[in-house]
Protein backbone atom coordinates (compact mmCIF):
# COMPACT_ATOMS: atom_id res chain seq x y z
CA UNK A 1 0.00 0.00 0.00
CA UNK A 2 1.25 3.47 -0.86
CA UNK A 3 0.89 6.58 1.30
CA UNK A 4 1.45 10.24 0.53
CA UNK A 5 2.54 11.97 3.73
CA UNK A 6 1.36 15.58 3.89
CA UNK A 7 3.14 18.24 5.96
CA UNK A 8 3.25 22.03 6.03
CA UNK A 9 6.21 24.10 7.22
CA UNK A 10 6.38 27.83 7.93
CA UNK A 11 9.00 30.25 9.19
CA UNK A 12 8.28 29.88 12.93
CA UNK A 13 8.85 26.13 13.06
CA UNK A 14 11.69 24.91 15.28
CA UNK A 15 14.42 23.27 13.18
CA UNK A 16 15.28 20.59 15.79
CA UNK A 17 11.63 19.54 15.94
CA UNK A 18 11.55 19.28 12.15
CA UNK A 19 14.66 17.08 12.24
CA UNK A 20 13.00 14.54 14.55
CA UNK A 21 9.77 14.61 12.54
CA UNK A 22 11.53 13.86 9.26
CA UNK A 23 13.81 11.28 10.90
CA UNK A 24 10.69 9.44 12.04
CA UNK A 25 9.52 9.20 8.44
CA UNK A 26 12.89 7.81 7.38
CA UNK A 27 12.51 5.13 10.06
CA UNK A 28 9.09 3.85 8.92
CA UNK A 29 8.91 0.08 8.46
CA UNK A 30 6.56 0.86 5.57
CA UNK A 31 8.29 3.79 3.85
CA UNK A 32 6.05 6.56 2.48
CA UNK A 33 5.78 6.66 -1.29
CA UNK A 34 6.07 10.45 -1.25
CA UNK A 35 6.36 13.22 1.32
CA UNK A 36 4.53 16.33 0.14
CA UNK A 37 6.05 19.24 2.03
CA UNK A 38 4.26 22.56 1.61
CA UNK A 39 6.34 25.67 2.21
CA UNK A 40 3.71 28.01 3.65
CA UNK A 41 5.51 31.19 2.62
CA UNK A 42 9.25 31.93 3.01
CA UNK A 43 11.09 29.91 5.67
CA UNK A 44 14.36 30.47 7.51
CA UNK A 45 17.79 29.31 6.28
CA UNK A 46 17.97 26.87 9.20
CA UNK A 47 14.72 25.21 8.13
CA UNK A 48 15.94 25.07 4.53
CA UNK A 49 19.12 23.37 5.73
CA UNK A 50 17.15 20.74 7.63
CA UNK A 51 14.95 19.93 4.65
CA UNK A 52 17.90 19.80 2.26
CA UNK A 53 19.64 17.28 4.53
CA UNK A 54 16.77 14.82 3.96
CA UNK A 55 16.51 15.09 0.18
CA UNK A 56 18.56 11.93 -0.37
CA UNK A 57 16.72 9.78 2.19
CA UNK A 58 13.09 10.81 1.78
CA UNK A 59 10.95 11.08 -1.37
CA UNK A 60 10.36 14.78 -0.76
CA UNK A 61 7.96 16.62 -3.04
CA UNK A 62 8.18 20.35 -2.23
CA UNK A 63 5.26 22.66 -2.92
CA UNK A 64 5.94 26.37 -2.60
CA UNK A 65 3.49 29.09 -1.58
CA UNK A 66 4.73 32.61 -2.17
CA UNK A 67 3.11 33.98 0.98
CA UNK A 68 2.02 32.48 4.29
CA UNK A 69 -1.60 31.42 3.85
CA UNK A 70 -2.26 29.41 7.00
CA UNK A 71 -2.47 25.70 7.62
CA UNK A 72 -5.85 25.04 5.97
CA UNK A 73 -4.89 26.57 2.66
CA UNK A 74 -1.42 25.03 2.77
CA UNK A 75 -2.89 21.56 3.33
CA UNK A 76 -5.44 22.05 0.56
CA UNK A 77 -2.67 22.99 -1.85
CA UNK A 78 -0.56 20.04 -0.75
CA UNK A 79 -3.52 17.67 -1.00
CA UNK A 80 -3.94 18.51 -4.67
CA UNK A 81 -0.27 17.55 -5.23
CA UNK A 82 -0.58 14.17 -3.51
CA UNK A 83 -0.61 11.33 -6.04
CA UNK A 84 -1.78 8.44 -3.88
CA UNK A 85 -5.22 7.26 -2.85
CA UNK A 86 -4.34 7.49 0.84
CA UNK A 87 -2.85 10.58 2.50
CA UNK A 88 -1.26 10.49 5.94
CA UNK A 89 -1.13 13.74 7.89
CA UNK A 90 1.90 14.68 9.94
CA UNK A 91 2.99 17.81 11.79
CA UNK A 92 6.54 19.11 11.86
CA UNK A 93 6.89 18.95 15.65
CA UNK A 94 5.60 15.40 16.15
CA UNK A 95 7.28 12.01 15.82
CA UNK A 96 5.72 9.08 13.98
CA UNK A 97 6.60 5.76 15.59
CA UNK A 98 8.33 3.34 13.17
CA UNK A 99 5.28 1.12 12.67
CA UNK A 100 2.78 3.94 12.15
CA UNK A 101 2.20 3.57 8.41
CA UNK A 102 2.51 -0.22 8.46
CA UNK A 103 -0.12 -0.58 11.20
CA UNK A 104 -2.52 1.79 9.46
CA UNK A 105 -2.00 0.05 6.11
CA UNK A 106 -2.84 -3.30 7.69
CA UNK A 107 -5.96 -1.90 9.35
CA UNK A 108 -7.14 -0.38 6.07
CA UNK A 109 -6.52 -3.69 4.31
CA UNK A 110 -8.63 -5.51 6.90
CA UNK A 111 -11.33 -2.81 6.95
CA UNK A 112 -11.64 -1.61 3.34
CA UNK A 113 -14.69 0.58 4.04
CA UNK A 114 -12.77 2.97 6.32
CA UNK A 115 -12.46 6.52 4.99
CA UNK A 116 -10.60 8.22 7.86
CA UNK A 117 -8.27 6.39 10.23
CA UNK A 118 -6.41 7.74 13.26
CA UNK A 119 -4.77 6.36 16.36
CA UNK A 120 -4.00 6.96 19.99
CA UNK A 121 -0.87 8.99 20.74
CA UNK A 122 1.62 9.60 23.52
CA UNK A 123 2.15 13.22 24.47
CA UNK A 124 5.72 14.49 24.80
CA UNK A 125 7.16 17.71 26.19
CA UNK A 126 9.70 20.13 24.67
CA UNK A 127 12.54 17.69 25.34
CA UNK A 128 10.66 14.74 23.87
CA UNK A 129 9.95 13.12 27.23
CA UNK A 130 6.78 10.97 27.14
CA UNK A 131 4.04 12.26 29.44
CA UNK A 132 0.68 10.57 29.02
CA UNK A 133 -1.33 8.38 26.74
CA UNK A 134 -3.89 10.33 24.73
CA UNK A 135 -6.87 8.13 23.98
CA UNK A 136 -9.69 8.63 21.50
CA UNK A 137 -12.78 6.52 20.67
CA UNK A 138 -12.10 3.54 18.41
CA UNK A 139 -15.35 2.76 16.62
CA UNK A 140 -17.22 4.74 14.00
CA UNK A 141 -20.47 5.07 15.98
CA UNK A 142 -18.71 6.45 19.04
CA UNK A 143 -16.51 8.81 17.00
CA UNK A 144 -19.53 10.23 15.17
CA UNK A 145 -21.43 10.70 18.44
CA UNK A 146 -18.49 12.57 19.99
CA UNK A 147 -17.43 14.56 16.93
CA UNK A 148 -18.08 17.76 18.91
CA UNK A 149 -15.14 16.78 21.16
CA UNK A 150 -12.79 16.37 18.16
CA UNK A 151 -12.24 12.61 18.62
CA UNK A 152 -9.50 12.34 15.98
CA UNK A 153 -5.89 13.34 16.67
CA UNK A 154 -5.11 15.23 13.48
CA UNK A 155 -1.42 14.31 12.94
CA UNK A 156 -2.23 10.59 13.40
CA UNK A 157 -4.89 10.61 10.71
CA UNK A 158 -4.76 9.14 7.24
CA UNK A 159 -7.68 9.52 4.85
CA UNK A 160 -8.91 8.84 1.36
CA UNK A 161 -7.72 11.75 -0.74
CA UNK A 162 -10.74 11.77 -3.04
CA UNK A 163 -13.22 11.81 -0.15
CA UNK A 164 -11.64 14.91 1.43
CA UNK A 165 -11.31 16.68 -1.92
CA UNK A 166 -14.98 15.92 -2.62
CA UNK A 167 -15.90 18.04 0.42
CA UNK A 168 -13.66 20.90 -0.68
CA UNK A 169 -10.85 20.03 1.71
CA UNK A 170 -10.12 22.10 4.79
CA UNK A 171 -12.02 25.35 5.26
CA UNK A 172 -9.66 28.36 5.54
CA UNK A 173 -12.56 30.36 6.98
CA UNK A 174 -13.05 28.02 9.93
CA UNK A 175 -10.77 30.16 12.08
CA UNK A 176 -7.37 29.66 13.71
CA UNK A 177 -6.58 26.10 14.87
CA UNK A 178 -9.96 24.75 13.71
CA UNK A 179 -8.73 23.10 10.51
CA UNK A 180 -9.49 19.48 11.32
CA UNK A 181 -12.30 20.12 13.84
CA UNK A 182 -14.49 21.78 11.23
CA UNK A 183 -13.64 19.14 8.63
CA UNK A 184 -14.73 16.22 10.83
CA UNK A 185 -18.22 17.66 11.21
CA UNK A 186 -18.60 17.75 7.43
CA UNK A 187 -17.20 14.23 7.11
CA UNK A 188 -19.77 12.95 9.61
CA UNK A 189 -22.53 14.74 7.71
CA UNK A 190 -21.32 13.12 4.47
CA UNK A 191 -21.54 9.67 6.05
CA UNK A 192 -17.83 8.89 5.95
CA UNK A 193 -16.61 5.95 8.01
CA UNK A 194 -14.17 6.74 10.84
CA UNK A 195 -11.93 4.54 12.97
CA UNK A 196 -9.05 4.83 15.42
CA UNK A 197 -6.60 2.17 16.49
CA UNK A 198 -5.78 1.80 20.18
CA UNK A 199 -2.08 1.53 19.37
CA UNK A 200 -0.27 4.83 20.06
CA UNK A 201 1.42 5.51 16.71
CA UNK A 202 2.62 9.06 17.31
CA UNK A 203 4.60 11.04 19.85
CA UNK A 204 2.44 14.15 20.02
CA UNK A 205 4.26 17.32 21.03
CA UNK A 206 2.12 19.11 23.59
CA UNK A 207 3.45 21.87 25.82
CA UNK A 208 2.06 24.57 28.07
CA UNK A 209 3.01 27.03 25.34
CA UNK A 210 0.44 25.39 23.07
CA UNK A 211 -2.20 26.03 25.71
CA UNK A 212 -1.20 29.70 25.52
CA UNK A 213 -2.08 29.62 21.83
CA UNK A 214 -5.68 28.77 22.69
CA UNK A 215 -6.54 32.43 22.96
CA UNK A 216 -9.96 34.01 23.28
CA UNK A 217 -10.02 34.33 19.49
CA UNK A 218 -9.27 30.64 19.08
CA UNK A 219 -11.89 29.73 21.67
CA UNK A 220 -14.49 31.87 19.93
CA UNK A 221 -13.89 30.20 16.57
CA UNK A 222 -13.95 26.73 18.13
CA UNK A 223 -17.27 27.58 19.76
CA UNK A 224 -18.59 28.91 16.47
CA UNK A 225 -17.52 25.78 14.57
CA UNK A 226 -18.88 23.50 17.29
CA UNK A 227 -22.26 25.22 17.45
CA UNK A 228 -22.63 25.20 13.68
CA UNK A 229 -21.62 21.54 13.51
CA UNK A 230 -24.03 20.56 16.27
CA UNK A 231 -26.89 22.29 14.49
CA UNK A 232 -25.95 20.60 11.22
CA UNK A 233 -25.95 17.16 12.86
CA UNK A 234 -28.94 17.86 15.15
CA UNK A 235 -26.84 17.01 18.21
CA UNK A 236 -28.20 16.65 21.73
CA UNK A 237 -27.76 19.02 24.70
CA UNK A 238 -24.56 17.38 25.93
CA UNK A 239 -22.81 18.34 22.71
CA UNK A 240 -23.86 21.98 23.09
CA UNK A 241 -22.58 22.10 26.65
CA UNK A 242 -19.38 20.38 25.57
CA UNK A 243 -18.49 22.91 22.89
CA UNK A 244 -18.89 25.71 25.42
CA UNK A 245 -16.14 24.39 27.69
CA UNK A 246 -13.07 25.28 25.54
CA UNK A 247 -14.41 28.81 25.09
CA UNK A 248 -14.96 29.27 28.83
CA UNK A 249 -11.43 28.04 29.45
CA UNK A 250 -9.97 30.78 27.24
CA UNK A 251 -11.54 33.38 29.54
CA UNK A 252 -9.32 32.24 32.42
CA UNK A 253 -5.89 33.75 33.19
CA UNK A 254 -2.98 31.68 31.87
CA UNK A 255 -1.91 29.68 34.97
CA UNK A 256 -5.53 28.81 35.77
CA UNK A 257 -6.15 28.01 32.12
CA UNK A 258 -3.37 25.39 32.20
CA UNK A 259 -4.68 23.87 35.44
CA UNK A 260 -8.23 23.76 34.10
CA UNK A 261 -7.07 22.14 30.85
CA UNK A 262 -5.25 19.38 32.73
CA UNK A 263 -8.26 18.85 34.98
CA UNK A 264 -10.61 18.57 32.01
CA UNK A 265 -8.26 16.12 30.30
CA UNK A 266 -9.06 13.62 33.05
CA UNK A 267 -12.80 13.74 32.31
CA UNK A 268 -12.74 14.43 28.56
CA UNK A 269 -15.37 12.09 27.03
CA UNK A 270 -13.24 11.45 23.97
CA UNK A 271 -10.69 9.75 26.25
CA UNK A 272 -13.19 7.19 27.44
Amino acid sequence: MKFSVLLSVYEKEKPHYLVTALESLVSQTLPPDEVVLVYDGPITPDLHAVINSFRDVLPLKPVYLKNNQGLSQALNTGLRHCKNKWVARMDTDDIALPERLAVQAEMIKNNPDIDILGSWATTIDEAGTPKRLLKVPLENTRIRKLVWSCPMIHPTVCFRRDKILALGGYDPKAGPRQDDYELWFRCVKAGYLFANTHQPLLLYRFTDDQIRKNTLKVGYHRLKVGMKGNRMLKAGPTAYVGVMVPFVRTLLPYPLNVWFYKLLAKVNPRNR
